[in-house]
Formats: structure tokens, sequence, C-alpha cells
């Protein structure tokens, strides 16, 4: 084989020992250029969630007629599966102790995902009487499929967020999980515009052809955004900022353990508990009130989720600015509960089409407080555990905030179908689930209040942001 030329190679290398240079010289410039890279993952997970957990739900509940309560088990299903994280977390940090890859279970969850994706959309033909199957044989079916997605999610989104942690320095990690959460927010709002506009003459092939686009557009992100991140020195170990051994997790019966020989966790957890589940009960069913109630189309109701997620945009630096300013992190928490209980109470009361706007104001109040609650409740979390528990404490509440998040799902559905049965009217099924998340939420602001946190000071926390990579990044938005 002939040999090309070396003067055909000399403006390569050239700018290859430029580029290398310049790294040399511009550490947090290229740092932030890899973050950046690292954000297409949760930016490609973005515009997966407008149209499976918006679109999809809206047109089974209001367009084909399902129960609620089955639409939620569906969207909910990855939330009763979270403590496979605790596994494959364990798993991951074993092999990362080793000096191996977490890579493959990246790859893993990923084509989990991906699967799920793919085939979400056939739900619309499997429960709508299109095929060849019975109901029931046909839920299970989507039961399955919604199951793989949902066992994807948790195994890709946990050692993604793991690989984060190995590749940025732990002086910068906070702010460099800060980002990559807003990149998955822009991601959902870019999402539910595009999908507002693509939707505006609908159809059932039309929703599935971009439940399939945006299983596509995942791949092609997470390959963009994690190929040779992980690289491996000399000796054969995968490179990192780790100078210590990295710490393995304790065992779930350990965990919970030491959880309960703390009464004031215990009762913090529970609070969080029930100002999550308020939040989530409206997850699969603002779509659906949108289109039975306000007789929005199907376009205008993908759209409230951009509208949600800007809301999002706004509190989550907010609550961080409360914290950086030396505030209690009590008071976001108490700001969402409040800013929260008026948006569910907003949204009870524009209940005819003629109040589509004041509709949309309480699914921006709505999505403040639920920003504001999620920092909130993870820098109190953070406040009251020492460093050496910090991540155990914030393992558990991203299991409690999974479990929280399903039973608000399905409990919501669930409360709708049995409302509107009993009465007749569907408007009362939706505004019996929002009354019942404004009592939730207003129980939790008074309950926490009773705990007599509110001077509790984040000193412990080096930053509002701090441990953010313990957190399933996905359920900020659902």
């Amino acid at each position: 084989m002939r040999r090309r030329p070396a003067w055909l190679l000399r403006p390569f290398q050239q700018l290859k020992a430029r580029a290398s240079d310049w790294i040399e010289h511009h550490g947090t410039m290229a740092l932030w250029l890899r973050v950046l890279r690292l954000g297409l993952f949760q930016f490609g997970m973005g515009l997966t969630l407008a149209p499976i957990t918006g679109t999809l739900n809206r047109v089974l509940i209001d367009g084909l007629r399902i129960p609620a309560v089955l639409v939620g088990l569906l969207i909910a299903i990855h939330y009763f599966v979270s403590p496979v994280r605790a596994l494959i977390g364990f798993k991951s940090d074993q092999s990362r102790a080793r000096g191996r890859w977490r890579t493959p279970y990246i790859v893993l969850g990923a084509i989990l995902t991906f699967g799920g994706l793919n085939t979400a959309g056939f739900s619309l033909v499997l429960l709508g009487g299109k095929g060849m199957l019975p109901f029931v044989p046909a839920l299970i079916i989507c039961l399955l499929i919604f199951l793989a997605y949902g066992i994807g999610v948790n195994i890709v989104e946990t050692a993604y967020l793991a690989l984060v942690s190995d590749l940025t320095p732990p002086k910068e990690r906070g702010r460099v999980l800060a980002v990559l959460w807003m990149m998955l927010v822009l991601g959902t709002i870019v999402s539910s515009i595009l999908l507002g506009g693509l939707l505006v003459n609908y159809s059932d092939e039309k929703l599935i052809s971009i439940l399939q686009t945006s299983a596509l557009l995942f791949l092609v992100f997470t390959v963009a955004s994690l190929w040779r991140q992980e690289r491996l020195r000399s000796d054969g170990r995968v490179v990192g900022y780790h100078a210590e051994e990295i710490r393995v997790r304790m065992s779930l019966r350990q965990s919970v353990t030491l959880l309960l020989r703390q009464p004031i966790l215990r009762r913090l957890f529970a609070i969080l508990f029930l100002g999550t589940a308020a939040f989530a009960s409206h997850d699969v069913l603002l779509e659906p009130y949108g289109g039975q109630v306000l007789k929005l189309s199907v376009s205008d109701t993908t759209r409230l989720t951009s509208l949600w997620g800007l809301a999002m945009l706004v509190a989550i630096p907010a609550a961080g600015w409360l914290l950086w300013r030396g505030f209690s992190p009590v008071l976001p928490i108490l700001m969402g509960c409040a800013v929260g209980a008026l948006g569910f109470l907003v949204i009870s009361i524009a209940s005819d089409a003629a109040l589509a706007t004041a509709f949309r104001s309480g699914v921006w109040l709505m999505g403040m407080g639920r920003g504001l609650f999620i920092v909130g409740s993870v820098a109190l979390v953070m406040a009251l555990t020492d460093r050496e528990h910090a991540g155990l404490f914030l393992g558990l509440w991203g299991v409690m905030q999974s479990l929280a998040q399903g039973v608000g799902v399905v409990g919501g559905g669930l409360v709708r179908d049995i409302a509107e049965a009993r009465t007749g009217n569907v408007v009362v099924g939706y505004t019996a689930v929002y009354g019942i998340a404004l009592l939730s939420l207003i129980a939790a602001l008074l309950l926490l209040v009773t705990l007599r946190l509110a001077r509790l000071r984040p000193e412990a926390i080096e930053s509002p942001w701090q441990g953010l990579q313990d957190i399933p990044a996905d359920q900020i938005l659902y």
C-alpha cells in the first residue's frame, strides 16, 4: 500500500497541534464545550418527552376514550421500575471502580429507550380497535412496550449521570448538571413547539411517524453526545476526575434502615412525597383537559408543554438564586407549594372554552411551582444530611420521587375516571383531581411549617446545584 505524501497530512497535523495548544491554554472553555456535547444527550431526551408524555396520552384519553387510569399506568410505569436505577448504579460503580467502561450500560439503556419510543405509537392502533387483537391482549402488549421504555430510561439516565460525574471536575460538577438540566428542558420546549406546527392537521399516522422520528433523533443525539467520551489511559484504565476510589453505594436495606433512624427525615420525606404526588397528578390529564373541556386542538394542547417548560426554565434558576443569596431551602419549597396550589386553582376555575387564556396562566403557575419545589427539595435534603450520607439520601430521594410521581399519575387518572363515572360530567372528573392536588399542596405547606425548618441555612451546600448527579434528571419534567 502506498503511503500518503507528507504534505497532504501536514495541514491536518498542524490543525491538531493548534487545537491541542488551544485546549491547553483554554481549559475552562474546552470543559464547557465538552459539557455542551454531553448535553446533546439531554436535549435529545427532551425532544422525546412532548410526544410520548403529552400528545400521545391526550389522544388516547380524548380521542380513543381509553380510561385515564390505564393511560396513566402506561405513562407512569417507568416510575415504578425506578429501583432498577439502584442495581444499574451499583453495577456501573463497581465497573468504574475497576477502571472499566460505563458506556455499555448507556448503550443497553439507549437501545431499550429507542425500542420503546419507536413502538409506543402503535398503542394508537392496538388500543383503538384497529388491530386484530382484543383490548386486554392489546393492553398487555402496550404495557410491555412502555415497560421496555421505562427500564431503558432508568438505565440510560443513571449511567449517563454517573459518566458525567466521572468526566467533570468536582468543583464544577454542580454547575455542569444545572446546564444539563436546562438542556433537557430546552429540548422539551423545542419539541412541543415543533409538534404544535406539525400536528395542525392531526392524524394517528402522523403522530406515529413523529414518535419514530423522535426515537431516531434521540439515538443520533446520544451517539453524538457520548462518542469517545470515555477514554483509556496507557495502563488500560478509564480516564476520569476521581482522585479517590469510587464509593460503592450501600444496599437498599441498609439505606432504608439508616433513613428510618432519622425522625425529621422520615417526616420530611412524607411531606415531599405528598407534594410531588400532587404536582404529578396532572401529568396525563393536562392535554386531555384542554381537549375535552376547553375544546383545544391537538396542536394547541401540545404547545402547552412548551409553556410549562418555559415556566420550569424560569423557576429552576430563580430557586438557585434564592439559595445563593443565603435563604433557607424551605423558602423555595413553600413558594413552590403556594404557586402550584394557585395554578391548580386557576385551572379548576378555567373550565370553559372562553377561559383558555386563564387556563394557560394556570399551566405557567404549575410549572413555576414545580421548578421551585424540586430545587428546594434537593437543597433541603442536602442541608439535613452530612456529606458522607448526601449521596445516599439523594438516592433515596430519587426513589421516593419516582414512586410519588407514579402514585400521582395513576391516582390522578383513577380519581378522574371515578368522578366522571359517578357524576356523568367530564369537567367534574378533572376538577376533582385538581382540587385534591390543591389541598395536598396546602397540606404539604402547612406540615412543612410545623417542622420549624425555616431558619435552616444551606451552609453545608457548596452550591445549590451540588448533588444533582444523584437526581434522575427526567423526573424534572414528567
